[in-house]
């Protein structure tokens, strides 16, 4: 079943000040009324209407490869509503409590610590040359005891900008879900949401925090971020408009190898293999935000259009909508979390299968699919013939590393190496029942480990003789960076947003 060409959404008088149509208007919606009885109208996005790419994201380049000389000036453009007052005297302090300490450690994450904090505390008027301070200070930097070279000469900063269209779409689902639980209020009665105002308490906060990621965008660009962890390219700092970005124009080792704080000493097994640090042009950090925010525009097209999220009437279904905007947040912050998970195993593989069950649901393809190595190895080399080079440099390290290691997993079954064969065969109360070739094997072994996230053994009578062959037949290391498949997908979910749409719209089910 298609989408239909408008989704049906009913909007109470009131709303937006007793102006509807400008509330569309501000959240690049295009309406028209449908029912002025119900109070219904025919709404779909601006850019569905006129036939555009999604403009919800933008990335400008202020400094480095992409913009000489700098134009740090431009960053007072987008300068939104003032959301805090000047520095406080505990900001103050903590401020130069960071500066001594970075002048006394001479370490870089101490350094970079100040930096970023500069830039998170400016006043709006003082943030162009905050940031041009922060820049001189990257080309400036050395490392200790060494003066003759440029640690970052390639260093540039970038500004991803969210649009305010963007927060109004988002915020929809969760005001129309309010209206649709409080009779008092779908009545007219308005009453109740004055008295909460009045009281400091929330009026429409319906799983907010669920769906906060797009006030600032740091959830959306993490993924980016950690993209080669742990290997770090660039700095950031929250902003009203967004992020700004400061790239380094190459990756770093971001991961101590021994203890950096007392947490460390608690008995957590982290990555035992060295990480080659990869080398990138010097215009793959802004290419690769160009990639980045160009795909997240296509994302957010299809996760803030009302037509997704319609029933098989044509009518909008606000639960729906936040579910599946909750549901792609959760995606991108697990990634990250998976992503800065060096140190912790255990941690990275049970955000990977959580990761692989939300792909499951943002995709129609079960996590057996996604650990087959030919899907994987075909998914990999079709992201390769679309990603620009240079943005391949910082965005595809860290996928080829979980296809490796689905590969790696193969070689962990010991009995079939030990008989000289390339399958095994499945037993079950001592008869066997069928064979697996190794790829096969590999992707239910993950399949059992991630039902084992629960507890290992099976209560499914047609698995008992799976498993129980799994584990007998494999040696149990599972390389730490088969967690970066996820992050694989990730990509691949991001170039193709129309199996999104799909998935999402379920042919209007809910």
């Amino acid at each position: 079943m298609s989408r239909p060409p408008a989704a049906i959404v009913q909007l109470p008088p009131w709303l937006w000040g007793g102006n509807p149509t400008g509330f569309f208007a501000d959240a690049g919606l295009h309406a028209r009324v449908h029912n002025s009885v119900d109070g219904t109208w025919l709404v779909k996005t601006e850019e569905r209407h006129r036939r555009v790419s999604p403009s919800l994201v933008e990335v400008h380049h202020m400094a480095g490869v992409r913009q000489t000389p700098a134009r740090f000036d431009r960053i007072a453009i987008f300068a939104g509503p003032r959301l805090r007052g000047p520095l406080s005297a505990r900001e103050h302090q903590v401020l130069s409590e960071r500066s001594d300490r970075a002048m006394a450690t001479k370490d870089i994450v101490d350094a970079f610590s100040v930096l970023t904090l500069q830039t998170l505390l400016a006043d709006q008027n003082q943030l162009p040359d905050i940031v041009g301070h922060v820049h001189g200070e990257l080309l400036d930097f050395r490392f200790s005891g060494e003066v003759a070279d440029q640690v970052f000469p390639h260093a540039g900063v970038h500004v991803v900008r969210r649009r305010s269209e963007l927060v109004h779409r988002i915020k929809m689902a969760g005001v129309l879900l309010r209206l649709e639980y409080d009779a008092q209020l779908t009545g007219g009665d308005l009453s109740g949401i004055k008295a909460a105002h009045d009281a400091g308490q929330l009026i429409f906060s319906s799983s907010e925090h669920l769906l906060n990621g797009a006030a600032f965008l740091d959830v959306y660009v993490g993924p980016l971020m950690g993209a080669a962890s742990p290997a770090m390219w660039n700095l950031y700092a929250a902003r009203e408009f967004g992020i700004v970005v400061y790239s380094l124009g190459r990756f770093i080792v971001a991961a101590k190898g021994d203890a950096a704080e007392m947490l460390h000493f608690l008995p957590v097994r982290g990555s035992l293999e060295s990480v080659p640090t990869p080398t990138v042009r010097p215009d793959a950090c802004s290419t690769a935000l160009d990639w980045w925010g160009a795909k997240l525009n296509n994302l957010f097209g299809v996760l803030t259009d009302p037509v997704t999220f319609t029933d098989q009437a044509g009518r909008y279904v606000p639960v729906k909508h936040l579910q599946a905007i909750s549901t792609v947040e959760q995606l991108f912050k697990r990634i990250t979390s998976l992503q800065a998970a060096h140190r912790d195993v255990t941690a990275r593989r049970v955000l990977f299968f959580s990761v692989m069950d939300t792909l499951h649901r943002l995709t129609g393809r079960p996590l057996e699919k996604h650990c087959s190595l030919e899907f994987a190895t075909e998914t990999l080399e079709r992201l390769h013939a679309t990603i620009p080079t240079e943005a391949a440099d910082v965005l595809m390290p860290a996928a080829e590393r979980g296809v490796t290691a689905l590969r790696r997993i193969q070689d962990g079954f010991y009995l079939a190496r030990q008989f000289g064969r390339d399958e095994i065969d499945v037993v079950d109360n001592g008869t066997a029942t069928g064979t697996l070739d190794l790829e096969a094997a590999a992707s239910e072994y993950l399949e059992m480990l991630r039902n084992a996230t629960h507890g290992f053994g099976s209560n499914r009578s047609r698995r008992v003789g799976l498993t129980n062959t799994l584990l007998a037949h494999h040696d149990g290391d599972v390389p730490h960076d088969i967690g970066f498949l996820g992050y694989l997908f990730l990509l691949d979910l991001l170039s193709q947003p129309e199996i999104l749409k799909g998935a999402l719209y379920r042919g209007g089910r809910l």
